[in-house]
């Protein structure tokens, strides 16, 4: 019997590789889900999981201050491939979080494959759900497809 072994791959290979699928999860599903049943039907079956999803990603959130997620963000997002940082400022009398992603994987993912860009089924549905589950709101200020060099949220607590 003959013992077929694929070749090594180096690490940082690996970690691009995993990036990839795991930036292409939602993509993929919501074009599967349009595919299987039509538009319409199809975009509203993936809005209820992302929602159902959302609920479940937040639970660990539970009680905590907006800018406690924040800096949450920056420790785990740049092991799922985000460039990511904070600033926080004062607006009148309140805080405020820039949140400035440099790098999306999902974008990154969705282009390589020839995919549409993912920002209405990924980052639109986050701040929507945040703000229907009172976590925050989020405002877009910018935007790498609109030509921006990142991606910009303003972060506000939930009133």
């Amino acid at each position: 019997m003959d013992k077929l072994v694929g070749k090594e791959m180096p690490l940082e290979k690996q970690r691009d590789i995993l990036v990839d699928r795991c930036a292409l999860k939602l993509p993929l599903l919501h074009q599967s889900l349009v595919a299987t049943y039509g538009e319409e039907k199809g975009v509203k079956i993936y809005e209820e999981l992302f929602e159902e999803n959302f609920k479940k990603r937040t639970k660990q959130f539970e009680g905590k201050d907006i800018g406690d997620i924040m800096m949450a963000e920056i420790d785990m997002f740049p092991a799922m491939g985000w460039k990511i940082w904070i600033e926080k400022q004062e607006e009148n009398g309140e805080p405020v979080w820039y949140e400035h992603l440099e790098k999306c994987p999902h974008l990154d993912a969705t282009r390589k494959y020839k995919l549409p860009d993912p920002c209405s089924i990924v980052c639109d549905m986050d701040c929507t759900m945040g703000e229907k589950y009172n976590v925050a709101r989020w405002e877009r200020v910018k935007h790498i497809p609109s030509g921006d060099s990142e991606c910009c949220f303003k972060i506000t607590r939930f009133k």
